[in-house]
């Protein structure tokens, strides 16, 4: 008995211990997120005073200052001399480290949060799974228009490239590998190839007079609140369209095979269907640092351990059971990290473009927007291979419309009321037939899957890789080498 005594007050020690422990570790990550968030609102409130404070200097004065900032005398000589390419390896990393805080923490605490809300799948999808998903394209937005070293053009580009690279390279690539033609219905396709036209229109309407305003951000958020609206009636609106709503099935589905989804895997959160939910976690341990399995993925991880140490100890994991509650930190902390890695990518690549003498819609279109989408077309290839691949494809195109009309709108309509004048100016001699070219890449999509019968086949996917291919060569070519819109 009394051993038995003894091994239950060990127990209970241990467990004290171990409760004590717990909830130390809770205590250091929530000063960390609290601490993490003040920073980050402490730059931007610095920031946006600046700006005021700049309010005597005119226009062309100012944004001369803001366009020359990654090439001030100071910093041009050591970063030609090969500083440079320290910024191409950060900018790098800033993609590592933005895709595994969205993957790893800022879609599980949008999971919780559509949990305890009680969202259709629907309106999650169209809301907060799609913020999710284009985290990186909306905060890239927001940061272009507080860095000092860059223009919105930057997070402008990066938007429309991102918007192109969704719609002909991620949907091209999910075709070829998923081994099979994929079979859609119709009407979620037209739904969103209708608002997505919208979309661009409004943008163009916007870019018209070179010049962006805030209420032009409220105008554009209030059309995504029409689209979520609508959202909230898709059972009504696809049965009035014709038919009972439902999944479509694909043709000749091959045998799925095991496939391992790699640690970048935001394209799993999808508009059409939630995002499945991962396997709970009974034990309160973090898997994140565990090994991969395939020897191809072992120096990715090692890379990523800096990223994940740091995101381990200032983030609560709430996909963990025994921090579920914890969402709306994770939330918040999820926002400083993404905020801060966005400022960095978007400042060092206007700096780099600024230096080598690429112009910023070149970085922003090309490289920004490979750079926050390759974690979709890597996530989308996996669940192609899954056998899933016309949900894939409904994301790269439903996203689009989260990144035109929220990904601008929201960071026109809450950064602009900072600004001098509460407005800013563009140059919209590329972006505009940046813009035209999504209508044209929207009616490639449109026309191809109406003549093949709302299926996509390999041929049609092989037609959109190289139609991107033939897209980057353009932004190289005519736009930076030749600088026929004088962009430079």
């Amino acid at each position: 008995m009394s051993s038995m005594s003894q091994n239950d007050n060990i127990l209970m020690i241990r467990a004290t211990r171990r409760e004590r422990l717990q909830r130390a570790r809770r205590i250091w990550r929530l000063c960390c997120s609290v601490l993490l968030l003040s920073v980050t609102i402490c730059c931007v409130s610095m920031r946006a005073s600046w700006d005021v404070v700049d309010d005597s200097l005119s226009w062309a004065h100012s944004r001369r200052l803001a366009s020359t900032g990654g090439c001030s005398s100071e910093r041009q000589e050591w970063i030609r001399n090969g500083g440079w390419v320290l910024y191409v390896v950060g900018i790098l990393y800033m993609f590592l480290g933005i895709a595994i805080v969205c993957d790893d923490y800022f879609v599980s605490s949008l999971e919780k949060i559509c949990d305890k809300l009680g969202l259709s799948e629907d309106v999650a999808g169209a809301t907060f799974m799609a913020a999710g998903s284009s985290a990186p394209e909306l905060f890239s937005s927001g940061m272009s228009l507080i860095s000092p070293d860059a223009t919105n053009e930057i997070g402008i580009s990066a938007i429309v490239g991102s918007a192109v690279f969704n719609m002909l390279f991620i949907v091209g690539a999910t075709v070829l590998c998923a081994g099979c033609s994929l079979d859609l219905d119709w009407r979620p396709v037209t739904r969103d190839c209708m608002f997505y036209a919208m979309a661009v229109l409004t943008v163009l309407l916007i870019f018209y007079d070179g010049r962006i305003t805030w209420y032009e951000g409220l105008i554009c958020v209030l059309l995504y609140a029409t689209y979520v609206l609508c959202m909230c009636y898709n059972d009504v609106l696809m049965r009035w369209m014709g038919g009972a709503s439902k999944r479509p099935k694909q043709l000749m589905v091959p045998e799925p095979t095991p496939t391992t989804v790699p640690a970048l895997r935001r394209a799993d959160t999808r508009r059409q269907s939630r995002r499945p939910m991962r396997e709970e976690v009974v034990e309160d341990e973090d898997k994140s640092f565990e090994w991969p399995d395939s020897s191809l993925g072992i120096p990715l991880h090692v890379i990523s351990l800096p990223w994940r140490f740091a995101f381990h100890f200032s983030i609560p994991n709430c996909a963990l059971k025994q921090r579920e509650n914890w969402f709306a930190m994770t939330f918040l902390a999820s926002i400083s990290w993404i905020s801060l890695i966005s400022y960095c990518m978007v400042s060092w690549a206007a700096r780099v473009g600024c230096v080598i003498g690429i112009p910023e819609v070149v970085m922003g279109t090309l490289v920004v927007a490979a750079g926050t989408s390759i974690p979709d077309a890597l996530g989308s290839i996996a669940v192609a291979k899954a056998g899933e691949g016309d949900m894939a494809v409904a994301n790269a195109v439903g996203s689009n419309i989260f990144d035109i009309w929220l990904g601008l709108g929201l960071p026109w309509l809450i950064i602009l009321p900072t600004k001098p004048g509460r407005m800013i100016s563009i140059q919209t001699s590329q972006l505009i037939p940046s813009m035209s070219i999504l209508f044209g890449v929207l009616l490639l999509y449109y026309l191809m899957l109406f003549f093949n019968r709302w299926q996509l086949t390999r041929s049609a996917g092989i037609v959109f890789m190289c139609t991107y291919v033939v897209f980057a060569c353009y932004c190289i070519f005519f736009v930076w080498l030749r600088d026929v819109y004088k962009v430079d």
